[in-house]
């Protein structure tokens, strides 16, 4: 998904729809995802994770502006 909002937002809509909450929200700052089953019981995981630690790893997402313009 584009954000955690669209991930909320989609998981919602699931349930309503009728499936099942598989888990709770994982958060790890970088990473957003939710779990549902739908209604033919396949497990289905709704995620975001923020483009910077897609391409640098969480690391770099979580650096702070401060800690990413110092050089190593």
């Amino acid at each position: 998904m584009s954000s955690r909002e669209e991930v909320d937002k989609v998981s919602a809509a699931a349930l309503e729809a009728g499936a099942t909450k598989a888990d709770d929200a994982e958060d790890y700052g970088f990473m957003y995802s939710r779990s549902f089953f739908d209604l033919d019981g396949h497990g289905w995981q709704v995620m975001w994770m923020d483009p910077t630690a897609a391409e640098q790893g969480p690391e770099a997402a979580t650096a702070s502006p401060q800690e990413a313009d110092t050089p190593a």
